[in-house]
């Protein structure tokens, strides 16, 4: 019985009224020089065959309609900004996909307007790009395909919402997915191409067999659709095989001479003729323009830019290839159905950012036409391409023009007007043939042309990472995130619009304000990102950073704090006492910098503080009384200063720190034998109106091996006792609503599998008493922080590890 997608019966089926016939769309059915329309792919198919007896169908692509419950949570940010692979272009619908190094899985359903994050629950994308795969499709537009990192093949039944692990796919020891591919016109046929072999699926998906007449890494395979079964053409390393069968058994029939062999292979047929096209290993004489350049980039660079290089050949139906003149790096791509167009690009392992170039032919490789380069090398100064081929966007403008090839890069496999291709910092697609080129991770909030220091706001494709979320406290349209990699970024109308704002290093950690003046922000930078996660934990070394000083909003900064040994390093943490103009910036690994006249002048404040490496990651200014609160961590990676962690206090005018811990009760199930608190990383002190500020919070990060022994602690007498509310085992941060102090939000990293501890985004409404979990947000494992809105507190913002802000309803 053959096998019909989901959406081609329902149509046959309500067909039978009006025609009573349906004709199933098989690779096998011919359909002669009459048009018959059959459909699949969520659309109309107008079938033919030429006098070759090859079919040719045109697929009318399905779109997607929105659904309004992916969008309880809106994306808050500037969009992209960071490593992204794995792009895929569905043939069959208006079904895009990208990943993320930063752990997530992106769909749109608009091809690239807007994304939306898978939920972390169904399936993640794995931060090793180099085994990172694209998603595979299925002409039954439902079906789509994924594996992270190569290893874990799964299928989908709803366009990529949930997923499901496919158990009857076992990939050998070591064996990776590199690609998959469909037949476009019989959805029951599935291949995915590895790093041993060829697998294939007579059931759409759901079982797997691997094909034994191919071995060796697959270099790329293509689906030749005759009338009498769909033929495989199907490259490895050291030559392309073809099987007439569906796969029960290969023949040779091209062997490289020599030592030439195949690094990417693809090819396209139309009514006219069938063209064959890979990319070869003779990278040393390929890419011998670039070898002026050793002294500059030395041994090792070069030898990478040979290694990921070659010449393009192309082949007719004979098999016979000839090489030509051109160079090509890491992926050569043409649409199934046509036999002219052919797109080349260089590798991310080319020197000068060479790899960013996109070349195309449109007359089977006679000739070549440069239609993108990221960034030119060859024109003094550097020079990007040109707005009227390209969207700008702020990670670019503000930040650098920094990618060096593309990590991955599709092609429609029915279109070749429509391609992309990602980087560490950009994806950039075009729809049009290669002549512009969109920035679909990003949208233009501002006026005039495009430049630094512009608004702009988040299509839903975010891999920042946001430390965490303030706003001004006078002036709530004002807000300020403090980020990783980007520095920071700012909104002047509550969070809908953003710009970079950048101090000087990697990361802004925090920011400071002068109640009294909107215009003045202060804040705190550093070298080093991703403070508390693994060795970031540690007490800084080599690091380098300061205090900064912004009278515009964050358009220009000063520094403040002193250039020299003592004070260049990496602060995480700053509070500002308007009342007596007093700052104080906390350190990583020094203690608290303090300084009593706005600035002007600073010294280290740690007299009460433990001995030894001193981490401080919060510092807050009691608004009433000017009272400070400082927390010391463990001194990483030594954590000699156990017994002395948690929130120390500061009197006004008083003179040294005071510890607010009296006895911690250790939780049931802890062994005697674990010591607590190794790494406090957040706490919260209740001020709202009439507080007697006994009410403390404060959260832990497991470290040293106290195992499932941190969580959400608890004071009611201000540090004198301490109890755990909740085990949570990586938060990150705590947040305690001041106009409401029963509510309180814990965010932090959670192990998704459910293999180890506990973690996400908790709130509660009754002081700790109980807990719930919001798991409606798609981000599940990389929770950082929460802000309530002021300006409308039923909302609130989320923050995330690689994935900017999600603003939505506060948790009920």
């Amino acid at each position: 019985m053959m096998y019909l997608p989901r959406k081609q019966l329902l149509l046959c089926l309500l067909s039978l009224f009006v025609i009573f016939s349906c004709k199933q769309s098989d690779s096998g059915n011919g359909g002669g020089s009459t048009p018959t329309e059959t459909t699949g792919g969520g659309g109309v198919i107008e079938e033919h065959t030429n006098t070759s007896g090859f079919v040719f169908k045109t697929i009318s692509e399905y779109q997607f309609p929105d659904d309004p419950n992916t969008h309880i949570y809106e994306p808050r940010g500037i969009g992209g900004g960071g490593a992204m692979s794995g792009f895929s272009i569905s043939p069959y619908s208006s079904l895009w996909f990208v990943g993320t190094d930063m752990g997530t899985l992106f769909r749109s359903i608009n091809r690239g307007l807007s994304w939306i994050p898978v939920n972390h629950f169904q399936t993640t994308y794995s931060s090793d790009l180099d085994s990172a795969v694209g998603i595979g499709f299925s002409p039954d537009t439902d079906i789509v395909f994924h594996a992270p990192a190569g290893r874990t093949p799964m299928r989908s039944e709803d366009a990529g919402v949930t997923w499901s692990r496919i158990t009857a796919f076992a990939l050998a020891s070591g064996e990776k997915i590199k690609y998959w591919r469909a037949n476009s016109y019989d959805a029951k046929y599935m291949y995915a191409g590895t790093t041993t072999g060829l697998w294939q699926s007579r059931d759409a998906g759901v079982t797997w067999a691997k094909l034994s007449g191919v071995s060796g890494e697959a270099r790329g395979t293509y689906i030749d659709y005759h009338t009498d079964g769909h033929i495989i053409y199907h490259a490895t390393p050291t030559g392309i095989w073809k099987s007439v069968n569906q796969g029960s058994s290969f023949s040779r029939v091209y062997l490289p001479s020599g030592s030439t062999q195949i690094r990417a292979f693809t090819a396209g047929r139309d009514e006219n003729k069938i063209t064959f096209a890979f990319i070869d290993n003779n990278g040393a004489s390929a890419c011998s323009s670039v070898a002026g350049f050793a002294n500059d980039w030395g041994a090792t660079s070069m030898n990478a830019h040979y290694a990921h290089c070659g010449y393009v050949w192309i082949g007719n139906e004979a098999m016979s290839f000839t090489r030509t003149s051109k160079e090509g790096g890491d992926y050569i791509k043409m649409a199934e159905n046509n036999s002219n167009i052919i797109v080349v690009t260089g590798s991310t392992e080319w020197i000068r950012q060479y790899g960013t170039k996109v070349w195309k032919s449109t007359d089977a490789g006679a000739s070549w036409t440069l239609k993108l380069n990221q960034y030119n090398y060859d024109v003094t100064p550097y020079a990007p391409w040109g707005q009227d081929k390209l969207e700008y966007s702020a990670a670019a403008l503000d930040i650098g023009w920094d990618d060096s090839g593309y990590e991955s890069f599709d092609m429609h496999l029915r279109s070749a007007a429509t391609m992309g291709g990602t980087g560490y910092y950009f994806l950039h697609t075009s729809k049009n043939g290669g002549d512009f080129w969109n920035a679909p991770f990003t949208k233009y909030a501002d006026t005039g042309t495009r430049a630094k220091g512009k608004k702009w706001k988040s299509t839903g494709l975010e891999v920042t990472s946001v430390y965490r979320f303030k706003f001004h406290p006078t002036n709530s349209q004002i807000g300020y995130a403090a980020m990783a990699d980007m520095g920071g970024m700012m909104t002047e109308d509550g969070g809908k619009t953003y710009r970079i704002t950048k101090v000087a290093y990697n990361s802004n950690y925090d920011y400071a304000f002068d109640p009294n003046n909107d215009q003045i922000v202060f804040a705190v930078s550093g070298s080093q990102h991703d403070y508390p996660m693994e060795w970031h934990a540690n007490a800084a070394s080599g690091d380098e950073g300061g205090v900064y000083k912004s009278s515009n909003r964050g358009v220009s900064w000063t520094r403040i704090s002193p250039n020299n040994s003592t004070f260049n390093r990496q602060f995480l943490s700053i509070g500002y006492d308007d009342n007596t103009n007093t700052l104080y910036a906390g350190a990583h690994g020094s203690g608290i910098a303090r300084s009593t006249d706005g600035g002007s002048s600073w010294s280290f404040f740690n007299t009460g503080l433990p001995a030894g490496d001193k981490i401080i990651p919060q510092i807050e200014v009691d608004p009433d009384t000017g009272g400070v609160y400082a927390l010391v961590t463990g001194n990483a990676p030594s954590f000699t200063n156990q017994a002395s962690t948690g929130i120390y206090y500061l009197a006004p005018g008083g003179s040294s720190w005071t510890l607010l811990r009296g006895t911690v009760n250790r939780p049931a199930g802890v062994d005697a034998n674990t010591k607590l608190w190794y790494y406090p990383t957040a706490f919260a002190v209740d001020f709202s109106n009439g507080s007697n500020r006994g009410t403390l919070y404060l959260v832990d990060y497991e470290n040293n091996s106290n195992w499932l022994a941190t969580g959400v602690w608890k004071s009611t007498d201000r540090g004198a006792t301490w109890s755990r509310q909740m085990q949570f085992t990586h938060p990150t941060s705590v947040t305690l609503d001041q106009e409401d102090p029963s509510s309180v939000y814990v965010n932090g990293l959670h192990t998704v599998d459910g293999t180890w501890g506990n973690g996400g985004m908790y709130y509660t409404s009754n002081g700790g008493a109980s807990w719930k979990k919001n798991t409606i947000p798609a981000y599940q494992s990389n929770a950082r922080s929460a802000t309530i809105d002021p300006n409308d507190r039923t909302q609130l913002f989320y923050t995330f590890f690689g994935s900017a802000m999600l603003y939505g309803p506060r948790p009920q």
